[in-house]
């Protein structure tokens, strides 16, 4: 009689993982070398792929080897003549496309605060996962998210503004409420003006009379600055969130003073 849960049973399974595991990591360093290669000796391109409106003259193997979405559609024709496609409504267009084909050519290029969301979204729509490549585009982008990006107010209000013109790929992979609530977070736990425990909020409670009427003079932290970038839905649902891990209303006040402010000079025209 065999006991499933005992060591001898864990281990060749544990094995044939791992053996897995480093075949998927010799494959993916192969690739790396071949596409390295094919970058270096200038083989002239095999296929174009149109992209909002720009042309990219590139490589077949490069592409299949990391992006799913390519590698399915060139089996779909199932025609090694297939030279020219275009790869409709792709988020972030013809700049986020260009980070992902750097990226299976194995070209370097600086991730920050400023670009993981692009990044993170066009590898979503390219299917870049590790089923096609270990260590593709979609894991690094992810790691750089939960280890950089979202650790901090300022690094996830630029991860959410960038989400603004990724919708609605962004809001599928939960990179836009991820976003919110490293905000709301990280203002409550430093913020004196924060109850314990969590709260249900919706969007009228922001303009409930109680938001203004308290008397109390309250000094605006630094991060209210920041969310002043945000669009007005945006911006909504951080403080929405807020409220819901206990921000007290009457502290909201001076945040949606400067967060107007700050709108109506992009909405007022100057006085000649």
């Amino acid at each position: 009689m065999v006991d499933l849960g005992s060591d001898e049973t864990a281990q060749p399974s544990t094995t044939v993982i791992n053996m897995f595991t480093k075949k998927k990591e010799l494959l993916s360093n192969v690739m790396k070398r071949t596409s390295e290669w094919i970058l270096s000796q200038e083989i002239p391109s095999d296929i174009t792929v149109h992209v909002a409106g720009t042309s990219f003259a590139l490589h077949k193997f490069p592409l299949v080897s990391k992006c799913g979405y390519i590698r399915k559609l060139v089996a779909k024709f199932n025609d090694a003549n297939l030279s020219v496609f275009e790869i409709p409504d792709i988020p972030g267009g013809a700049e986020a496309f260009e980070f992902a084909a750097k990226f299976c050519y194995g070209i370097n290029f600086e991730i920050s605060s400023g670009n993981v969301a692009l990044l993170r979204c066009v590898a979503e729509y390219l299917d870049m996962t590790d089923d096609y490549a270990v260590g593709n585009l979609v894991g690094l982008s992810e790691a750089y998210l939960n280890e950089v990006a979202l650790k901090s107010i300022a690094d996830a209000v630029s991860v959410l503004h960038s989400s603004e013109k990724l919708l609605p790929i962004a809001e599928n992979i939960k990179l836009v409420n991820r976003s919110i609530d490293t905000i709301a977070y990280i203002v409550c736990k430093d913020s004196h003006f924060c109850k314990s425990g969590r709260i249900e909020v919706d969007a009228n409670s922001l303009m409930n009379s109680s938001t203004f009427s308290n008397p109390r003079t309250v000094v605006v932290d630094w991060w209210a600055e920041d969310l002043t970038v945000l669009r007005i839905d945006f911006f909504q649902r951080v403080l929405i969130a807020m409220m819901a891990r206990g921000y007290k209303q009457y502290a909201l006040a001076p945040v949606l003073m400067i967060y107007s402010q700050k709108s109506l000079q992009n909405l007022v025209s100057p006085i000649p």
